[in-house]
């Protein structure tokens, strides 16, 4: 029981220290401070500083022209309090908080910022920065030493997040696939928004993507130097060296959110009140800081391909490779058609490989091969296979040897050239029965074979219009008509510029054509109105419509027409009685309804429907 009331009292005291800090906050002078490192290196991240001595104002930052800005401003709170003799005082401090980052070098001035409180506006000085190329001494700057034991931020070091690019094998031959993995190393600061400049450019490669589409980034543990972080790979690609000598995998830029921790710090001063506002929940908070950072270059020692020992059918392939070849038919008729089948698997640049050569007999007729492929992509690399499928026709009858196939590569593993093949084809063809101009197949891709005995045809019989040797088009009645078409074109569109001008200046014209629209437009608004029940709105709609709608179809103007004057005005135009006295109830409703002190929603809608019967009445009294 004693400990439960200790704790309260604990409690209640601390809320009585925050009352009076709150309350005597504003006593003392305000002052607004700002601090910032004197010296930094291009490049450098650092922070900037404003700490002002009381709550609730109005904070204008400076215009930072000469620094990167990274964050800010980020808010801060801090209290501090003392009792001396028995008598309390407590302050509070706000702190803005910028992160800058140095990109030039020179000397720089960050104009004065601005608080403004109960009217009162308080400026910091100026502050004053040198940037030096290379790394700055970490010296402080004037009017830092006041606050440098109340506010601590911890900021990002290069090794609590960096990004690292990894290759399998850094002297390659060329054309060998080679595994090239970005990872991202954090300690203890969460990360978010990653993003990479030209992710997939590789200069000098052929690349494919290994990376899966998940959308997150699986995290593991990797202990460098003794400390643990989380790591993770962002991209993941097999690379094939396209040419031989030194190649450079440039740097790429990163950028990503980083939520940073500070810590207020507080010098000691009684150990009742340190122990109940050091609680983590009263002396941490985070920031969202916009960090930029690049990977390692990495440098390829790509090795030519030996001359020695390179089979005269070399294509180009590197890897380790199998082949494999079937035939659907060895003994057909003449003019039937035989595919083989042709694959190739392994793993190495598979999509790269030239198509092999088959020789063909000469009485063959060949086709290009139908080429499909079934790539694999993993994290170890590319693999799979390709196949082929040749079809060609025999034009003679006899026997035939096809093959075998040979696929020559290199592999990299053994660094020598290695050579498999298919058993040869013999394929028995018969003469047949059949006429030149037939053909017949089997298997599949022979979507191209062509008819013999179509290749060429016969001269074509039968009566043709002739036409006369050494007629021309020059000077014949057909070419002065089309002389004459083009003029007579640029008139017409001529006379119809002129006519569309001419209506155009027509100002009553052009109001009686619109004012339809115009009207049918204000009634939309009003049934808008309606629908919302706002009754003001919707009369001032209907009357807007249905006088806009008479003085823009009849050429009057608005300050002719009133009550009084609408049926001289409108008998005049050749408007039916039945039409007047129709657009005159309208109004007298309206104006009735407007000062009424209630009225339906059914009296709105009865409105509504009769100033569109009257405008639609009128539209047919001018048709007819």
């Amino acid at each position: 029981m004693r400990i439960k009331t200790r704790y309260m009292k604990k409690y209640v005291v601390a809320a009585i220290v925050i009352l009076l800090m709150i309350t005597g906050a504003r006593t003392q002078d305000l002052k607004l401070t700002a601090s910032a490192r004197s010296v930094v290196s291009v490049g450098d991240r650092f922070q900037l500083t404003y700490n002002i001595n009381a709550n609730g104002g109005q904070f204008s930052g400076p215009d930072i022209k000469d620094f990167r800005v990274l964050s800010g401003p980020n808010i801060s709170t801090s209290q501090s309090y003392q009792v001396i003799n028995g008598k309390m005082s407590a302050s509070t401090t706000v702190s803005y908080i910028y992160y800058l980052q140095a990109f030039k070098e020179g000397n720089f001035e960050i104009p004065a910022a601005l608080v403004e409180i109960d009217g009162e506006e308080i400026s910091s000085q100026a502050v004053k920065i040198e940037v030096v190329q290379g790394r700055a001494a970490q010296s402080g700057s004037g009017g830092q030493g006041e606050n440098a034991g109340e506010q601590q931020s911890e900021g990002i070091a290069k090794d609590d997040v960096f990004v690292k690019a990894f290759i399998s094998n850094t002297s390659p031959y060329q054309g060998e696939q080679v595994i090239f993995t970005y990872k991202i190393y954090t300690a203890n600061v969460p990360i978010s928004d990653i993003d990479i400049e030209n992710l997939a450019s590789f200069p000098g490669f052929w690349a494919t993507n290994l990376s899966s589409d998940r959308q997150q980034i699986e995290p593991r543990q990797e202990v460098i130097n003794g400390r643990e972080y989380m790591t993770g790979e962002l991209y993941k690609a097999a690379l094939f060296p396209q040419k031989s000598g030194e190649i450079l995998i440039e740097p790429k830029k990163l950028n990503c959110t980083a939520q940073v921790r500070t810590q207020t710090n507080r010098k000691a001063r009684d150990p009742f009140f340190d122990s109940f506002f050091d609680d983590p929940f009263f002396s941490n908070q985070f920031q969202n800081v916009r960090i930029e950072m690049q990977s390692n270059p990495i440098k390829l020692n790509v090795k030519p391909l030996p001359i020695e020992g390179k089979p005269s059918g070399f294509s180009g392939a590197v890897g380790q490779f199998n082949i494999q070849a079937s035939i659907d038919n060895e003994s057909l008729m003449v003019n039937d058609a035989v595919t083989i089948k042709l694959t190739i698997s392994g793993n190495g640049n598979l999509e790269l490989i030239n198509t092999p050569e088959i020789n063909w007999p000469p009485d063959f007729e060949t086709y290009e091969p139908k080429i499909t492929k079934n790539i694999k992509t993993s994290s170890a690399g590319v693999s799979g296979s390709r196949t082929f499928e040749f079809l060609a026709i025999p034009r003679s009858a006899g026997e035939f040897t096809v093959g075998p196939i040979e696929l020559s590569y290199f592999n990299p593993r053994e660094g020598k050239y290695s050579k498999v093949a298919t058993r040869a084809f013999n394929i028995q063809v018969e003469k047949g029965d059949q006429p030149a101009g037939s053909v017949t197949y089997s298997g599949v891709a022979q979507e191209d074979i062509m008819y013999l005995g179509q290749d060429i045809r016969y001269i074509k019989t039968g009566n043709y219009t002739l036409s006369t040797k050494g007629q021309y088009l020059f000077f014949s009645p057909l070419y002065f008509i089309l002389l004459a078409i083009p003029p007579a074109i640029l008139l017409l569109v001529a006379v119809l510029l002129t006519s569309t001008r001419k209506r155009r200046s027509n100002v009553a014209l052009m109001k009686n054509r619109k004012a339809t629209r115009i009207a049918r437009k204000n009634l939309k608004a009003a049934n808008a109105f309606l629908k919302a029940q706002k009754k003001e709105a919707f009369y001032t709609e209907v009357s807007r419509a249905l006088w806009g709608y008479l003085s823009d179809k009849f050429n009057i103007p608005l300050s002719d027409l009133s009550m009084d004057s609408v049926r001289g005005r409108l008998s005049a135009k050749n408007v039916t009685e039945e039409s007047i006295d129709s657009f005159i109830e309208v109004l007298n409703k309206c104006e009735f309804a407007r000062f009424a002190p209630a009225e339906s929603a059914n009296l709105m809608n009865d409105i509504y429907q009769e100033a569109i019967m009257f405008i639609s009445r009128i539209e047919s009294e001018l048709k007819s």
